[in-house]
């Protein structure tokens, strides 16, 4: 498949250290910043500017119990949690990654604890991909994700509010404040630390392996 000019885009800055190697002219890496709203708009940009295609890369939570940290979710569609909107994944963009499968849900706020992730249906859920797919089914352009999970369905996260912004940048010294005061976070922290590490393994050679087959 020719994709022409394939957008990566992802929501942090941390993100966007994985993907710049593979920035060129083919390839635009863009950080939108977290949730759906600045992602559409990020597209938007991103298509206006020449983007042929898509692909939401980043981390990801997961739903489903069977998927554990690190593990590849490379979805067959994708649904926005807050208007019920649904958005099919193109079938050959990410295919070179994996085999697209399930639903990836984007929700308006972080999941932290397994009984609200409980309550959603599908695979696993983010924060941005319904507004890079949204922006790509109103332009007519083909859309994608690739995403790693970070922590697993029954896992509890840190409180992030305060702590990390929404363009990403984490503040350490709020973050130590916060293990201080709430000790059971350290351990939560050190979880999500070492899940964001066994994405990172996971999604790097994911990312050279669609852009390799859509080349």
């Amino acid at each position: 498949m020719d994709a022409g000019v394939v957008a990566l885009v992802c929501a942090v800055p941390a993100e966007e250290r994985m993907l710049r190697r593979f920035a060129g002219p083919r390839v635009r890496v863009i950080v939108s910043g977290m949730g759906a709203g600045p992602a559409e708009r990020a597209v938007r940009e991103a298509i206006a500017g020449g983007a042929t295609a898509a692909i939401s890369v980043g981390f990801c939570g997961a739903l489903d119990p069977a998927l554990r940290r690190g593990d590849l979710v490379v979805p067959a569609d994708v649904r926005d949690a807050s208007t019920g909107d649904a958005f099919a994944c193109d079938p050959v963009l990410a295919t070179g990654a994996a085999a697209p499968r399930g639903t990836l849900v984007t929700t308006d706020a972080v999941v932290s604890a397994p009984s609200e992730r409980a309550r959603i249906r599908g695979l696993a859920v983010d924060m941005e991909s319904a507004g890079t797919a949204r922006a790509c089914a109103r332009a007519g352009v083909p859309f994608a994700a690739i995403r790693a999970v970070t922590d697993r369905a029954d896992d509890e996260l840190p409180d992030i509010r305060g702590v990390v912004d929404p363009d990403g940048s984490v503040h350490p010294l709020r973050a130590l404040g916060r293990m201080v005061r709430r000790p059971s976070d350290i351990r939560r922290w050190a979880a999500l630390a070492r899940g964001a590490r066994a994405a990172r393994r996971t999604l790097v050679p994911a990312v050279a392996a669609a852009l390799g087959h859509a080349a």
